[in-house]
């Protein structure tokens, strides 16, 4: 890894670290977006070594100890290609509401979590300053929704103290699209910084 894939990667942590509402949006557009909390907790210790590793739950501001999506994200640098790499949770539930209360997390393992085939986003930095991530090509990032296969599309931008995410499902024969947002991206703004947490060093 280059010296500046490093510097990126740890700025894109850094970044990333910390607790987002899209509070603002919610009130302005209330029919279109619910508000929305997303924080993503960097995770302690020597085990979650090879990157910067974070633990993810996004949930509604009414329920935040029961997240609808929980994940555990590896952000490696692959020679100059800034890559995060999506895992699910064995047992979600036994972490519901972790991402607020980092202490839970020390009993996290890489052995409770599995990759997820297909859902690797890959990040580049814009002429912006931002992190522009979309998921790897290929329709190979399935998910079920209401008893039918859907193919995620992702793609999401990170700044500082900003946090933008867009998710469809379409159809992998007809590309129709089965859900997702239809007024936009969610935009988040940041309310914890949790950088203070990211290691100094790839790995730490």
């Amino acid at each position: 890894m280059t010296v500046l894939a490093t510097h990126l990667l740890q700025e894109l942590a850094q970044w990333l670290a910390g607790d987002f509402s899209n509070w603002a949006q919610a009130m302005e557009n209330p029919p279109f977006f619910a508000h929305i909390r997303v924080c993503l907790r960097p995770l302690p210790g020597p085990e979650w070594a090879e990157g910067y590793w974070f633990y993810l739950e996004q949930a509604y501001d009414y329920a935040l100890h029961q997240p609808y999506r929980t994940a555990v994200l590896q952000l490696q640098a692959q020679g100059e290609q800034l890559v995060a790499i999506n895992h699910r949770l064995v047992n979600p539930e036994a972490y519901w509401g972790a991402a607020r209360d980092r202490a839970r997390l020390a009993s996290l393992h890489p052995s409770l979590i599995v990759p997820l085939a297909g859902c690797n986003a890959l990040i580049t930095k814009t002429e912006a300053g931002t992190y522009r991530g979309v998921v790897e090509p290929g329709k190979g990032c399935r998910v079920v929704r209401n008893g039918r296969e859907t193919y995620l599309y992702n793609e999401f931008e990170v700044g500082d103290g900003s946090y933008t995410s867009l998710d469809c499902g379409y159809d992998p024969v007809t590309e129709e699209r089965v859900w997702g947002a239809v007024a936009g991206p969610f935009q988040f703004t940041k309310k914890v910084c949790f950088a203070q947490e990211v290691g100094s060093e790839v790995g730490n």
